[in-house]
């Protein structure tokens, strides 16, 4: 069986959103997954409303998944996902994704049922794997939900750039230098770029 990570979510408060408020949601959410689907060529599956579960090979793409879609929610419409993100094998693929089953699967989803207060987590039947990504996943997610929604837009749209420059995000942005610089910053971009890489290289060792 292969390895693989996948990524089990919603949409942190949407059971108290009138109905326009959760079709922007939504919507944000979906053109996130379909970005990401292109990008990567992944698979996604939205049900329930507002769940949602993303297969990814190589795993070592997982993080950087996971974030753009937080990023990309808070950008939009000023909202969360709590995602649980599980490294493992599978079986053969069912149809849908929801009809999946495997090792991957089951740490993504029991994970995610375990998230109260934090909202992003990694579950791996690797303890080497899962002492070194609990504590660093535990200060990246509070990194993220302390973004405002000007800082995860600027963010997003850097990481998204094809050559990712201040200059460059200050042009979409319509802002000046100085001011995307600023919300670099304070989104503590650096540290959160050495925790995607940092993820990518303990899977490439694993």
């Amino acid at each position: 069986m292969q390895t693989v990570a996948v990524l089990s979510g919603d949409i942190v408060g949407s059971s108290g959103l009138e109905p326009v408020a959760f079709s922007e949601a939504l919507q944000a959410l979906t053109a996130s997954l379909q970005g990401l689907q292109r990008r990567y060529g992944c698979r996604y599956e939205v049900f329930r409303g507002d769940a949602f579960q993303l297969l990814l090979e190589p795993a070592e793409l997982a993080i950087d998944c996971a974030l753009e879609i937080r990023l990309a929610l808070k950008a939009a419409v000023n909202m969360d996902a709590r995602i649980g993100i599980g490294i493992g094998a599978i079986a053969p693929l069912a149809e849908q994704l929801g009809r999946s089953n495997g090792e991957a699967f089951i740490l993504s989803g029991r994970g995610l049922d375990s998230l109260k207060r934090q909202y992003m987590a990694v579950f791996s039947n690797k303890p080497y794997l899962q002492q070194h990504f609990e504590l660093l996943t535990k200060f990246a997610d509070k990194q993220l939900q302390a973004l405002s929604q000007k800082q995860a837009e600027a963010l997003l749209c850097y990481w998204q750039l094809a050559e990712p420059s201040h200059a460059a995000l200050a042009e979409v942005l319509g802002s000046s230098r100085v001011n995307a610089t600023k919300l670099l910053n304070l989104s503590q971009y650096q540290l959160l770029e050495e925790y995607k890489l940092y993820f990518k290289q303990l899977m490439d060792e694993s």
